[in-house]
């Protein structure tokens, strides 16, 4: 952390080098959990984002005809070890480049002490010679930079997929008449920043000149939950930064004269497995950008949000917030 904290503060020195680029997760990041977000390295994993992904990646391979899931993922159906057996593989897949011999195998685990109460040499191998053990270490050499999955999580993934395509709800937005563009890359500036994003799903009717953004989201919560999702996790930021983007987007596409209808979610839970369409109104894309209240709880917009991230990356500060350098470390307790 302090090797990247002064590789950062060397680029903010000169201001032209600073790398000002944005994402509404890094902003959501932000505003959830403070300044830290900002230089900490964001790991994307977890069961549940995981599943999305892989959700949103079979659903345009089956769509478009592609295989981007080959490259991307690694079926895999046993488990990583665990206790010390888990630490041994961590050692040796940091450390080599491919599966070690059983005898260097021996070595690591008497270089670092593992199970050193054991004297007899054959139940010391016995450990870890087991045919899970080199399957791990086989599947995590063969993935490389793949994302590994199991059949269990591809096989649920698929029937998620299934029921996208052919439910009521969902149906009319994946199989119809319009052009749709799928996985349509962004950049645009905004206060010195590049917003920067992935829409999933583009729909242009071309016969009315109508153009409708739609984002897939999976989760364990029903379909009813959603708008508490939504709320948790500043999803409003995404369709407000989206649907700025649709100036930008419709150059590309050459889309004169197109209109944008309000920004929507496609959601799907796990749990009850039925996909409903959230839409955003235009009251919330105003709430997104200036902030709102719910409640005695204050939700900051996107436009002060960007202001702070701006200044601690400008004045290398990212553990004490904006508002109390500013008032010289006094903070007003909270009635």
């Amino acid at each position: 952390m302090k090797e990247k904290e002064s590789r950062l503060n060397q680029v903010l020195n000169s201001e032209e080098e600073i790398d000002l680029s944005l994402s509404y997760s890094k902003i959501s990041d932000f505003d959830r959990n403070g300044a830290i977000s900002l230089i900490r390295k964001r790991e994307i994993t977890g069961a549940g984002l995981k599943h999305g992904a892989l959700v949103d990646d079979l659903l345009v391979d089956i769509m478009t005809g592609s295989e981007q899931c080959k490259d991307t993922y690694y079926r895999f159906d046993g488990e990583k070890p665990s206790a010390t057996l888990g630490a041994l593989c961590d050692i040796i897949l940091k450390n080599y480049t491919e599966i070690p011999s059983l005898e260097d195998v021996t070595k690591i685990v008497g270089l670092n002490g593992f199970w050193s109460n054991i004297k007899n040499v054959d139940t010391l191998t016995a450990k870890f010679n087991t045919p899970e053990f080199w399957a791990y270490l086989a599947c995590m050499y063969e993935a490389v930079d793949k994302i590994v999955i199991t059949t269990p999580e591809y096989n649920d993934a698929i029937e998620l997929v299934s029921i996208l395509r052919n439910h009521k709800y969902s149906k009319p937005w994946l199989d119809n008449k319009h052009e749709t563009i799928y996985q349509k890359k962004f950049s645009m500036n905004y206060k010195g920043f590049k917003l920067r994003g992935i829409l999933d799903l583009i729909t242009i009717d071309h016969v009315n000149k109508l153009v409708y953004f739609t984002d897939l989201k999976t989760g364990k919560g029903s379909a009813l939950e959603f708008q508490d999702s939504f709320i948790k996790w500043r999803y409003y930021f995404q369709g407000a930064v989206y649907t700025a983007a649709f100036d930008t987007i419709s150059k590309e596409l050459d889309l004169v004269g197109y209109t944008l209808k309000p920004f929507q979610f496609l959601y799907i839970s796990k749990s009850d497995k039925t996909p409903l369409l959230y839409i955003m109104s235009e009251k919330w894309l105003t709430a997104s950008w200036d902030g709102f209240k719910i409640g005695r709880y204050v939700y900051r917009g996107i436009n002060e949000l960007v202001d702070e991230i701006y200044w601690c990356w400008k004045n290398k500060q990212y553990e004490i917030p904006k508002y109390i350098v500013d008032n010289n470390g006094v903070v007003n307790i909270k009635d």
